[in-house]
């Protein structure tokens, strides 16, 4: 019995990391995380405190998500990468964050972001230029942190450490 629940976890362990692998050919995008200092500093610039509610477009495997819910946040994120995402939230499972944090399988185009307070991303340049019409979605007054690449049209409040801070 023991032998076959491995063996199943093993092959599970292997599809997923061909996914891993190969999702930049089939998705577009290579999973790349936010450096751990640098995730942590988002955090801290976004000012994220108890009720706010925080979503990572491009979550990837959480760790901004649950950076942000450890302060308090109702979080949500949005990933392509169904391996990540089935990751996500097993980690979600095990640390029994369910009614911090919930991750979907869903096109970053297609979030909602209407009630955010906060909106985290580390998206690839040609994704920033796509983000530009979407966060139009988001209410005035969003804090939106982007880790490496800045959003293109957008007045930018803060650069620090790659993070470029802005407010809708």
């Amino acid at each position: 019995m023991l032998g076959s629940v491995f063996y199943i976890l093993n092959i599970i362990f292997f599809i997923g990391l061909v996914i891993l692998i190969f999702s930049p050919i089939f998705l577009g995008v290579p999973f790349m995380p936010t450096h751990k200092k640098q995730a942590i500093r988002m955090i801290e610039l976004a000012q994220i405190k108890s009720g706010m509610k925080v979503v990572d477009l491009g979550s990837g495997a959480g760790r901004l998500l649950f950076l942000a819910a450890k302060s308090g946040a109702q979080t949500l994120g949005y990933e392509l990468n169904p391996f990540l995402v089935l990751w996500t939230k097993l980690v979600i499972l095990v640390t029994g964050k369910q009614d911090k944090i919930k991750v979907f399988y869903k096109s970053i185009y297609d979030a909602n972001i209407k009630d955010m307070d906060v909106i985290l991303m580390f998206l690839y340049p040609p994704h920033m230029k796509k983000m530009v019409k979407k966060l139009q979605e988001a209410k005035p007054g969003t804090i939106i942190l982007s880790y490496a690449f800045a959003l293109p049209e957008w007045q930018l409040i803060k650069k620090e450490q790659g993070i470029y801070v802005y407010r809708r």
